[in-house]
Parts: structure tokens; C-alpha cells; sequence
């Protein structure tokens, strides 16, 4: 069996750099340091994250939970950002704030910000309930309409000039079909391209692999919307797709038959969840031969 790891997989920029701003704090040692909400939708991640002291408050504290911290506590934003409402109750609980949210979701950020204040009613194509788009919400006081569906679109009620900004993980395809329909109902519609291009990379390469591959890997969080989206993505080619979280969930008759297997990964996977897969695999292989 010939296994293939795709060139771009695992860790993004923006993931990298809030579990090296987190792992950093902890490395200074004294106080005690907490992650507001889970750090990234990796449970390996978090796992270590764990075990080497991080603790981690529920996304969401109220002002009683951040009081009760320790004198000196350090609490990282994860890279999915928050509401400004929620970065101000931090910022005002007297406890340092070391703002983990990724760059690019900065900028998703101030696009709706921007729209909001210019009157502007604000669409994000993305997941309901996602904490990206929980904290893009709250740029536009809650008053944001989140579609992720055609026939979503076809239902809005709203008048007025229109601004769309996407989640940043969002497929091309989906991008695409709902700007589509969006421009069908408001031809003046604002399109802002907000995707990763991390993202975008790490998709169009599966979409690639597949094409030369009987079966792919994906790794990655079940809970993780970019994962997810990789393997729905890899399904769609008509290929055997098995989505695991670990190495620890590969059996070899999952791949009973396949000649070549192409892996790829979330962008919330650490580059040692990667290796562990390939070097297993690479052990089903020696095995067959």
C-alpha cells in the first residue's frame, strides 16, 4: 500500500500561533494560566495542553467566575476570537489577557464591524453556533444574519444595503452557491471574500489527492467545523474517506484492498498527531508486502 501525505495539512498559522503564545505563558511558570473556552477543537491538543497546567474556564464567563481567579491569572482567547462584550469583561477583571484570536479572524472582525456602523444589514455564511461566528456576532450587535444553506438565503427578510463576510474556514463550493444566491435576491450586495487561504490551500489539495488515491485519511477533531468540511469535501470525490481523531482509531480493514491512501488534516491538528497516522499506516503497508 503506497501512502501519500498531502504537502498542506495540519496546523494553520493562526492554531500554531495560539498554542505557542499559550505553551510560552505556561513556560514562565507562576501564574496559573487558563484558556477562555477550549483553546482549539483538537482533544489531543487539549489533552497536553492539560497535562503540562493549563486549566480552562467555560467560554462565556460571567464576571463572578473571572473575580474568583487566582491574583495574577493569565487567560488566552483561543483563536475562533470573542465578542467585543466578552474581551471587555476580561479586559476589565483585572487579570491578564494574552489575545490568541487569529489574525485573519481579526480582520473577518472589522469587516463586520465596519458594515455594521455604516448601516449596512451584515450576512456570514458559516456554521450557526460555531465560536467564530459566535464572536463575529457580537460585531454587529447580535444583529447579524448567519445562513449556511441556499434555501436559507431564499428566507431572509431584509431591506436595505447588504454586506456578506464568510466564515474563515468555508469550502470554495459553498462560498460560492450562497454569494450566488445572495446576489440573486440583492444584486448591490458587499462580497467580501473572508476565507483562509490556509484553508483554501489545505482544501483544494484533497480535492487533488483524491484523484490519486482508492481511499483518503483525514485528520482532525469531530468537533472541529474545518475537519469536518475536509472530509465531506474528500466524500464528495468518490473516494473512501475515514475521518479519525487519533492513529489509536486506525484498524488495517479499514483499509482492506486500497493500493493507495492519501492523508491529509484539520487545521486544528498538531504535525505529531500527523506523523503517527503515516508511520502507522507506512506499518500496514510493510505488513501487506
Amino acid at each position: 500500500m503506497k501512502v501519500i501525505l498531502a504537502s498542506h495539512a495540519g496546523f494553520c498559522w493562526g492554531v500554531k500561533r495560539v498554542v505557542n503564545l499559550t505553551t510560552e505563558r505556561v513556560g514562565l511558570g507562576g501564574a496559573p494560566v487558563y484558556t477562555y473556552g477550549p483553546l482549539i477543537h483538537n482533544n489531543a491538543v487539549i489533552e497536553r495542553l492539560v497535562a503540562s497546567g493549563v486549566r480552562m474556564l467555560p467560554a462565556g464567563a460571567d464576571g463572578q467566575a473571572l473575580a474568583a481567579l487566582e491574583p495574577g491569572a493569565v487567560v488566552v482567547i483561543r483563536a475562533h476570537g470573542v465578542t467585543p462584550d466578552e474581551y471587555s469583561r476580561l479586559r476589565h477583571a483585572g487579570i491578564e489577557v494574552v489575545d490568541g484570536t487569529c489574525p485573519h479572524v481579526v480582520k473577518i472582525q472589522h469587516a463586520v464591524e465596519a458594515a455594521h456602523a455604516a448601516g449596512r444589514s451584515v450576512i456570514i455564511l458559516g456554521d450557526k453556533g460555531h465560536a467564530e461566528v459566535a464572536g463575529l456576532l457580537g460585531f454587529c450587535k447580535g444583529k447579524g444574519h448567519v445562513v449556511c444553506s441556499v434555501d436559507e438565503v431564499a428566507h431572509m427578510d431584509m431591506t436595505g444595503p447588504v454586506s456578506v463576510v464568510a466564515q474563515s474556514t468555508l469550502d470554495a463550493r459553498a462560498f460560492t452557491e450562497l454569494t450566488g444566491a445572495v446576489l440573486k435576491r440583492w444584486p448591490d450586495a458587499e462580497i467580501v471574500d473572508t476565507r483562509c487561504d490556509a484553508t483554501a490551500r489545505t482544501q483544494d489539495e484533497a480535492v487533488a489527492l483524491c484523484r490519486q488515491v482508492e481511499a483518503m485519511v483525514v485528520i482532525g477533531g469531530r468537533h472541529s467545523a474545518n475537519t469536518n468540511r475536509l472530509a465531506q469535501l474528500c466524500r464528495e470525490q468518490g473516494v473512501t474517506t475515514i475521518h479519525i481523531e487519533t492513529a489509536a482509531e486506525l484498524e488495517p480493514g479499514l483499509l482492506a484492498g486500497i493500493g493507495t491512501v492519501g492523508v491529509t488534516a484539520g487545521s486544528s491538528t498538531p504535525d505529531w498527531l500527523i506523523a503517527e497516522v503515516v508511520a502507522l499506516l507506512d506499518d500496514f503497508a510493510a505488513a501487506k508486502s
